[in-house]
């Protein structure tokens, strides 16, 4: 009887794999053999999911995406407005070594990003849905009274996402100077001021 391969899988495992290496070596460290050996696949069964290493970078950004994703839901599904909100912008934060590995491997998409269309149109999708997020959350804020009615919550949703990102990054870059704390304390700052209309 044929082994039956779930496929899906073998792309996770695939891709996870790149991520712990980007983590380690960055993307120059990076070669297709080392991804298979570090998954625990064969080197050829690499080629039957991604035709290069730019198609699994991006397969592993979306992995990452996914799992972020999945992350917030589990916590919106409960709560509405800052809350939610805080919370959206703080899982950006640097708390642990596995969320430091996934701000690096971010980074090394944000490169790509900036050189390649292809990558520079999936970031866009990315960030488009991520503000789609902050601006609902606003919406339900100031529903619930909890900040102006007269908020632009277009250009206040850009800002936010802005300033939490960098936080993020600054994190990843100095992290003796800007540690998981202070981070999460900056950004709680920030929508303080949003409640007490100081923004």
């Amino acid at each position: 009887m044929p082994k039956i391969v779930d496929h899906e899988a073998q792309r996770v495992k695939f891709a996870e794999a790149a991520m712990r290496l980007i983590a380690r070596n960055g993307i120059e460290g990076v070669r297709m053999r080392a991804v298979a050996a570090e998954a625990g696949l064969s080197y050829g069964s690499l080629f039957h999911y991604f035709e290069s290493k730019d198609d699994l970078l991006m397969h592993a950004v979306r992995h990452l995406t996914a799992l972020q994703t999945a992350r917030v839901n589990e916590y919106t599904s409960q709560y509405s407005g800052l809350t939610a909100l805080e919370h959206l912008l703080c899982d950006d934060a640097i708390v642990n070594e596995s969320s430091r590995d996934s701000w690096t491997v971010w980074l090394t998409f944000q490169y790509k990003v900036a050189l390649d269309k292809g990558f520079a149109d999936v970031h866009a999708e990315m960030i488009g849905g991520w503000l789609e997020r902050i601006r609902r959350h606003l919406g339900e804020a100031i529903a619930a009274g909890e900040i102006h009615n007269d908020l632009d919550i277009d250009s206040e949703a850009m800002a936010l996402w802005a300033y939490s990102s960098g936080v993020g990054q600054m994190g990843l870059l100095h992290p003796a100077s800007l540690p998981p704390g202070l981070q999460k304390r900056l950004i709680t700052s920030y929508l303080d001021k949003l409640r007490n209309g100081r923004s």
